[in-house]
């Protein structure tokens, strides 16, 4: 069954660029103990000449692979990621930057403590379509794991390092955070996020609400989890929905643009930065604490530890 699935992907990411052959790309892996999950070597284009290779834009993708995502799920989920990066309108926008490359890598979650963290595809460019399709190729490849918990502190934990040990220098660093559930393992998620803004980065979210999450889970994203310079929050109406929440997050992202500055339907791209040499000398946007609240917890523990449940409302 799995099988089968991966070979519709593939022919689904052939077919949307004209037809090119995918081979299968090795999947990287994780263990599943507790403890720092060891960040593999990165793949695709490294630093030249001993310095770092610039990029618009440094980008993680942090995907919820815990339990609460079945199997049909984690193919949308799959599928909506591989259509968003290959589709024109996020060429476009790649193209479109100073540099016209970002860095991408993924980052899949559950907990460390009851979970698994693993890298399926790390740093990577993406330029053109063809390297599109090398990123395409090896997410459809690699191992998808599910497991217990929802530790979005771990993916944050887990992206900060991945962007620290990174072979590209940018002066935007993205952590793109996608998922159906709250924290509820690892360490408090705000404090996590404090930690991660104070460095400059910013932290996007993706919420795919359905009739069995929160119905205010974009609320909760707001307030418990997002934040930084230009930070926003694309809910998606359920997983058959991920595709498209995908792709124009991406959009934006790359453009460094806020959903108000560009509303949907909106066809104008702008570049990232006016010149290379302007984006090593001043960043795109200010950073700022969160400013939005949240009227219940952030932290749902499965076991405790947390202080408590709070009174999350499913609305």
């Amino acid at each position: 069954m799995r099988r089968s699935v991966v070979k519709s992907l593939l022919a689904c990411a052939t077919l949307a660029l004209g037809g090119m052959a995918l081979a299968a790309f090795p999947a990287t892996r994780a263990g599943a103990a507790p403890g720092p999950v060891p960040v593999p070597p990165a793949v695709g284009f490294g630093s030249q000449g001993g310095q770092a290779q610039e990029v618009d834009v440094a980008l993680v993708l942090a995907v919820d692979v815990s339990g609460s995502i079945d199997y049909e799920e984690a193919e949308l989920q799959r599928k909506g990621i591989v259509d968003a990066v290959m589709s024109r309108e996020v060429i476009q926008a790649i193209q479109a930057g100073s540099l016209g490359r970002i860095g991408i890598s993924v980052v899949y979650f559950s907990s460390s403590d009851y979970g698994v963290m693993s890298v399926p595809v790390n740093w990577m460019i993406v330029q053109d379509q063809a390297s599109a399709i090398n990123f395409s190729k090896a997410l459809v490849a690699a191992r998808r794991p599910s497991a217990r918990g929802t530790s979005i502190s771990d993916a944050l934990e887990l992206s900060l390092r991945m962007l620290e040990t990174g072979p590209y220098h940018s002066v935007k660093q993205v952590i793109d955070v996608s998922g159906d559930g709250v924290n509820n393992a690892g360490r408090a998620v705000q404090d996590v996020r404090d930690e991660v803004l104070a460095k400059g980065i910013t932290i996007n979210g993706l919420p795919i609400i359905d009739y069995s999450t929160p119905q205010d889970l974009d609320k909760y994203f707001e307030g418990c989890v997002t934040g930084g310079p230009a930070s926003f929050v694309i809910p998606a109406k359920g997983f058959t929905d991920f595709a498209r929440a995908m792709r124009r997050k991406l959009v934006l992202e790359i453009s460094g643009l806020t959903p108000e500055e560009m509303p949907e339907g909106n066809p104008l791209i702008v570049k990232v930065a006016a010149s290379n040499e302007q984006q090593r000398v001043m960043p795109v946007r200010p950073s700022r604490p969160p400013t939005n609240s949240y009227s219940s917890a952030c932290n749902f523990p499965m076991f405790g530890g947390f202080g408590g449940f709070g009174n999350f409302s499913f609305r």
